[in-house]
């Protein structure tokens, strides 16, 4: 099982966080090969503006003279290092690391500024170049002009190109580094609100009583709109299917009532008559008439049983009120009279002690809890009724001294017409379902729990 909310959060935030490293990558690489061509083209225009406005006003004689003389143009450190540092109209940025010089088609100094030295920085070969000077790296541009036969050189420091192509990148990064965070905690929020409709569907089934099979009105988006469609749908047909149930098994049982008790009748009837007859024919009679008994005695048990889960079924409220354990406890054990007796009782109930249920049901779970207890244990065992508060909660216990349960036979215990043993266990398995669903009632649990060395631990919490 997975999360469809943490899936799609996952979905997004890799799509925003492949989608900003991609650009940014991309823009870095294309603001790298911008920077190179711009430089590039800077150094050529210089090349031209020397030969336009200085190469063009020397004379031959002017050339001689620089032969022997070279021109040394000196800038003064501006200590100037970095972008951040503040240029002026004197002293401007990077301009010591900003170079030319003119040669002779010899390769004789003609002109240079000292940025760079007297150290010849072409190799005499028009186009671009790198050169190694004085530990840095030096971008050339080298220049022929043949009007004059002079080498027009520009060149720069390879770190200013470095540094602004340093600083586009870290804006490129930098950016969506503050901005990516504040997106995903954003789109974390508008996800969140998404599928804040769907859990509120979930927490209003969670808590939704088992009996309440009414249409969820909800407001949904248009996607859920369908679900909660389909699943309205299908409560509708689980409470036609329990209507139908509740009215056969309660239809059925009326109906059963009557052929029962004519039966029943017929029976004592027959049994009179046999009394009349020869001991010989009583003795030949008499298994055939009390498995008429046992069989009729059997079926009526099941009837009232269907005719008591149909009217436990139907019910909409309980008459809850505050009432006496012990006095609900006696009045089971007066019922049951019959049973009793043949047992070892140990009844630990706090006289004061009150629940909050209503009595009638609250004694019909007791007695048919009891009356098992007393079905399934052997006889003269003990059998132990005790009661204690658990904070706001009862909680009331039955134990025996019988074989107890095993784990799949208690997971079970609670379904209809299940018998731990088909063959000789009696009734129809419709008690414990019945006292099931009067605790869920009172919004109690029922619970199973073995004993050692043997027997079984009935716990109610109400």
């Amino acid at each position: 099982m997975f999360s469809l909310r943490l899936l799609f959060s996952v979905l997004m935030l890799l799509g925003i966080v492949l989608t900003v490293t991609f650009s940014s990558v991309l823009s870095s690489r294309d603001a790298m090969h911008e920077v190179e061509e711009i430089f590039d083209a800077q150094m050529v225009q210089t090349a031209k503006m020397l030969e336009q406005f200085y190469v063009n006003q020397l004379t031959e004689k002017q050339l001689a003279q620089l032969v022997i003389r070279p021109i040394l143009f000196h800038v003064d450190d501006s200590n100037i290092e970095t972008f951040a540092d503040q240029a002026n109209p004197i002293s401007l940025s990077y301009e010591h690391k900003l170079s030319f010089q003119l040669l002779s088609i010899t390769g004789q100094l003609l002109a240079y500024s000292d940025s760079s030295g007297e150290q010849t920085l072409t190799q005499f070969t028009q186009g671009y170049d790198t050169r190694n000077i004085n530990g840095y790296l030096w971008h050339v541009y080298s220049y022929f002009s043949s009007a004059h036969q002079v080498w027009i050189v520009t060149a720069q420091r390879h770190d200013v190109r470095q540094e602004l192509v340093s600083l586009i990148v870290s804006n490129t990064w930098r950016t969506p580094l503050i901005i990516t965070p504040i997106m995903m905690f954003f789109m974390l929020l508008f996800i969140y609100y998404l599928f804040k409709p769907l859990k509120l569907l979930e927490r209003h089934l969670d808590k939704r009583p088992a009996q309440d099979l009414t249409p969820i009105n909800f407001t949904l988006p248009t996607e859920l709109a369908s679900v909660q469609k389909a699943l309205n749908s299908y409560l509708l047909r689980i409470a036609d299917t329990i209507v139908r149930e509740r009215r056969f098994s309660a239809d059925a049982a009326h109906e059963l009532k009557t052929p029962l008790a004519i039966i029943k009748l017929h029976s004592d009837g027959l049994n009179d008559v046999l009394l009349a007859q020869h001991q010989d024919v009583q003795q030949i009679t008499q298994p055939y008439s009390n498995a008429i008994g046992e069989g009729v005695n059997r079926i009526n048990h099941t009837v009232e049983q269907l005719l008591l889960l149909s009217r436990v079924d139907a019910i909409e409220a309980l008459n809850r009120s505050d009432c006496k354990l012990q006095n609900s406890i006696d009045n089971v054990i007066n019922q049951l009279l019959h049973l009793i007796a043949d047992y070892e009782w140990h009844i630990d109930i706090p006289l004061d002690m009150t629940i909050n249920a209503d009595p009638f049901y609250l004694e019909l779970v007791l007695k048919n809890i009891i009356e098992n207890a007393c079905k399934y244990s052997p006889v003269e065992s003990l059998i132990t009724i005790r009661a204690s508060k658990q904070g706001a909660q009862t909680l009331i216990e039955v134990i025996d001294q019988g074989r107890g349960m095993s784990n799949d036979e208690i997971s079970l215990a609670k379904n209809r017409f299940y018998r731990v043993d088909e063959n000789t266990s009696q009734g129809a398995g419709l008690g414990l379902s019945i006292c099931q669903h009067i605790i869920s009632l009172h919004n109690g649990e029922l619970h199973f729990t073995g004993v050692e060395p043997h027997g079984l631990n009935v716990s109610i919490v109400v």
